[in-house]
């Protein structure tokens, strides 16, 4: 009987790592929400059990939305590696290679995939604290007083990728002239923008401002408001 259950468990391995990846706008748990010159974006949904195997034609950052535990493997390694994510962990990654995730525990998994269409959206460049041109960091660390404030930055060339949590009646500030912004909710938002702008957004949505803001943010509702705020320089011709 192992030797049989063994049979059957390397066969299933074999089969996961030569099925073909799937393309992206067709995998059935990526929803896509918004699509424009700059961005595509997803949401993400795994149930118990379910697994995803896709190939990212660009490079991409991940917002996870809630604190889980994933199984997540590079195209060619075994599917064994679990990985921890708090709420709100953003993470990014470069596309052309194939990735995995599956979902092995009882709760559902969900995050937001941001595809960059710009290939300068990149960690190589400059590194202050090396003094030399190379590869950055990837991810955001927690923060450091999650009660309060805080608005925490990855660089991202052209693209910040920010986390930020706004208390009540705190501010988001506007951005330098020409910059582009995209909003995921980690949290319900309950947000204003001067005295004509009232918007309220669920945990998950994508919400694109564009290079239209007038007005600081400001979080209205007496819960922090906790948000992955992506902001993009204007597009070079």
């Amino acid at each position: 009987m192992r030797i049989l259950l063994g049979l059957i468990f390397c066969t299933v391995l074999a089969s996961a790592q030569t099925s073909a990846p799937d393309e992206i706008t067709r995998e059935p748990h990526h929803r896509l929400l918004l699509q424009n010159d700059q961005v595509r974006v997803f949401e993400v949904t795994l149930r118990p059990t379910e697994h995803v195997f896709v190939r990212h034609q660009y490079n991409f950052l991940v917002v996870t939305l809630q604190d889980c535990e994933m199984v997540m493997w590079n195209e060619g390694e075994s599917e064994i590696a679990s990985f921890r994510f708090n709420q709100a962990d953003m993470r990014f990654f470069y596309g052309g290679s194939a990735r995995g995730m599956r979902n092995d525990h009882s709760g559902e998994y969900r995050n937001i995939t941001i595809e960059f269409l710009n290939p300068k959206v990149t960690t190589f460049g400059y590194q202050a604290n090396t003094g030399k041109w190379e590869y950055g960091g990837s991810a955001i660390g927690p923060p450091v007083y999650p009660n309060k404030k805080f608005h925490s930055t990855l660089r991202l060339g052209v693209v910040d990728a920010s986390d930020v949590q706004l208390l009540q009646r705190d501010v988001l500030e506007l951005p330098d002239k020409g910059t582009f912004e995209l909003l995921i909710p980690v949290t319900d938002l309950d947000v204003t923008a001067g005295s004509d702008l009232h918007v309220r957004k669920a945990a998950g949505d994508a919400w694109w401002i564009g290079d239209g803001r007038k007005a600081d943010l400001m979080n209205t509702s007496t819960d922090p408001a906790r948000f992955a705020l992506i902001e993009l320089k204007p597009l070079q011709n």
